[in-house]
């Protein structure tokens, strides 16, 4: 049995198309229906003259919905970020000795930049709000 990594390529390139797949029609989708239903604002409590506890509540869900839009929307940049790094390393080990010092620490520097750059979106979106 060899040494060092073996990864079945076909499985990452599976993976890719998944983290595309949910970044296309998961994340993006779903975020732009809730941008889409709540682009009026939050409108219970319109028809009484509002208490306090109510704009209150009005508040807390209008930032819950302005939080849960920037998440879907950081997620979906991550799962791109992430399937275009999947496919980077399958065509590494399709081409590569899969023992090879070079490949690995390619690879290793694709997955640190992309954890780097995933992380960077996920924290800015929750700073966002």
């Amino acid at each position: 049995m060899p040494e060092g990594v073996e990864i079945d390529t076909g499985e990452v390139v599976a993976f890719a198309k998944g983290m595309r797949s949910e970044a296309a029609s998961g994340f993006s989708q779903v975020a732009a229906r809730g941008s889409d239903l709540h682009a009026h604002g939050v409108v219970f409590g319109t028809s009484i003259t509002a208490s306090e506890a109510v704009s209150q509540a009005k508040a807390r869900y209008a930032a819950a919905l302005e939080n849960t839009d920037a998440n879907l929307r950081a997620y979906q940049q991550a799962a791109e970020i992430f399937a275009d790094v999947a496919e980077a390393v399958a065509r590494d080990f399709a081409s590569a000795d899969r023992s090879s010092a070079q490949a690995q620490a390619r690879v290793d520097a694709l997955l640190d930049n992309a954890i780097a750059k995933a992380t960077a979106i996920i924290d800015g979106a929750g700073r966002a709000i």
